[in-house]
């Protein structure tokens, strides 16, 4: 064979087999990457009535002109903070169709009690949505903030929990069982992850169509709602 013919063309066993790894390689790192930053895959049950791919609970209209994200843990002490300020603004936004807010509980602090606390809270709430919809989700969400339990204590019990579904409009045998048996346990770290991947470092995040909330007074949540009304 003439030493030139063929040259260029990479026809070599070895080059080949060099050149498809590498393109497998590529291959993997970018399934990769795109995984790292989209959302957690899982067969996980939803609870009735979550929006925003089965991660938050609305108030509101979803033809709000402006839209208010609030991620909130039910251990975290400035949530509840953040709530006894401005919960009572945002159910005003929801209710005058100015702004459509969406909760978005998550469960990062169970290192802050001794019984994984914000994992069964949340759990509660799903369980509750799931059985008596969003308005009951809603007054379990400020019932559950306003019996928040101390940091590094034992949580709310589990009849706790279910007295206070009860109180928010759940009840039941399928609601106790859902409380005492964590029905949506693979939820809540499902929606925990995603909120992570959303770029969520710490509780409470507030983002007012998008961009993140600053002032978390009730003045400034709407100064911020009032800005993006007329942006």
């Amino acid at each position: 064979m003439h030493p030139g013919r063929g040259a260029g063309r990479s026809g070599h066993p070895a080059v080949r087999v060099a050149v498809a790894v590498a393109v497998l390689m590529v291959a993997v790192l970018t399934v990769i990457a795109v995984q790292s930053h989209g959302p957690a895959r899982s067969d996980a049950a939803v609870p009735a009535g979550a929006v925003d791919g089965g991660t938050a609970f609305v108030a509101g209209s979803p033809r709000a002109p402006v839209t208010v994200d609030v991620y909130e843990d039910f251990q975290c002490p400035v949530c509840s903070r953040f709530e006894a300020e401005t919960g009572g603004t945002l159910a005003v936004l929801a209710a005058r169709g100015t702004a459509q807010v969406r909760y978005h509980p998550i469960a990062v602090l169970d290192r802050a009690s001794t019984d994984r606390y914000s994992t069964r809270a949340l759990n509660a709430a799903a369980v509750v949505a799931d059985a008596a919809g969003t308005r009951a989700f809603l007054a379990f969400h400020d019932l559950a903030f306003a019996h928040q339990p101390a940091e590094g204590s034992r949580g709310l019990t589990d009849a706790q929990l279910t007295a206070l579904a009860a109180q928010a409009g759940a009840d039941g045998a399928a609601v106790t069982h859902g409380i005492t048996h964590l029905r949506f346990a693979e939820w809540t770290r499902q929606v925990t992850d995603d909120a992570s991947r959303a770029g969520v470092t710490s509780t409470p995040t507030v983002l007012v169509d998008g961009k993140a909330l600053a002032d978390r007074t009730a003045a400034g949540l709407a100064a911020a709602v009032a800005a993006a009304t007329r942006s």
